[in-house]
């Protein structure tokens, strides 16, 4: 799947500016941003439900357009609202569903039944979808999304309404289908827990504009280069500032600071670095309790970049 140049305007109102991504086969992509900032709207470009101001969509090496809409539209799922057949039971809007994406009836019985269970929905297999509370609608909407095992899946805030637990069913449940069937992914979301399992490239939008995409790996080793690492000391030996003064003197280069709960934080350039401290430390007299890594996560990169570009653009 892969966007070029993609731009929507609304009257004056530009929702999306010039965004331009790609995710190769079985792998995720989290499109990652604040409420407002365009992410259903790509969604919407990307399966054709809107058509662009500028640029171009193209799904598995072909191009988007009225005329290979629906032929394209039979190997993707998307879920973007929890919209569900209000007077029908659970199990009959899945079936619904199904059949509408062409899941061979001989399959279809045992498809719903599997989603039940993975969803947490089994008891309520007969309950109607208007009875049903937010988190059991989404767990629904997703279904729908996934039940013709698609070959391109687009999830628009799919743990909205989630409990924690529920969530991370949901994206080992996705991890599951990215390795056996090579899925691609394009997850929309502002609610990072347990993404970085299920993600390896991702892209921030602010006010419909891509201010950074890449792997999630990579754009943390950009941002925080080197070793970091957090040194308890013991009060019997050398604390705070000398401490800190004692590996800036052993290791040129090392950034050294005492945090508010009294640990010493380190920047280093890489794993020698580190040892050479902690030995500095040692011989120097300071009583080295523990020696704990400090790796920055997706979240830390989320709001590295969103603080970024809001200073850069004040």
């Amino acid at each position: 799947m892969a966007a070029t140049g993609l731009s929507k305007r609304f009257g004056e109102f530009e929702a999306v500016s010039d965004v331009s991504f790609e995710v190769r086969r079985g792998r995720a992509f989290g499109l990652l941003g604040p409420n407002g900032s365009g992410k259903t709207t790509i969604v919407r470009l990307l399966n054709g439900l809107l058509s662009p101001s500028e640029g171009s969509v193209a799904l598995f090496g072909e191009a988007l357009t009225p005329a290979s809409g629906d032929r394209l539209r039979a190997r993707i799922g998307v879920q973007t609202d929890t919209n569900l057949y209000e007077t029908l039971t659970v199990h009959e809007n899945l079936k619904i569903w199904g059949e509408l994406y062409g899941v061979p009836a001989s399959r279809l019985s045992g498809r719903i039944t599997e989603l039940l269970d993975v969803l947490g929905l089994a008891d309520r297999a007969n309950s109607l979808a208007g009875t049903l509370s937010k988190g059991m609608r989404q767990k629904v909407a997703v279904g729908r999304a996934i039940i013709h095992e698609p070959e391109l899946l687009f999830l628009d805030e799919p743990t909205a309404g989630l409990d924690p637990e529920a969530s991370l069913e949901l994206i080992e449940y996705l991890q599951q289908m990215i390795a056996s069937l090579q899925t691609t992914l394009v997850i929309c979301t502002h609610q990072l827990h347990g993404l970085e399992d299920l993600c390896e490239d991702a892209g921030f939008l602010m006010r419909g504009e891509m201010v950074a995409r890449g792997s999630i790996a990579g754009m943390i080793a950009e941002r925080w280069p080197g070793r970091r690492v957090a040194v308890t000391l013991g009060e019997a030996g050398l604390t705070g500032a000398p401490a800190a003064a004692l590996v800036a003197g052993a290791v040129p280069g090392a950034g050294a600071s005492v945090s508010p709960g009294g640990s010493l934080d380190l920047e280093l350039a890489d794993d020698t670095a580190v040892e050479a401290a902690v030995a500095g430390l040692a011989a120097g007299g300071a009583a080295i309790r523990a020696v704990v890594p400090v790796t920055h996560t997706l979240g830390d990169l989320y709001f590295d970049v969103i603080q970024s570009h809001r200073e850069q653009t004040q």
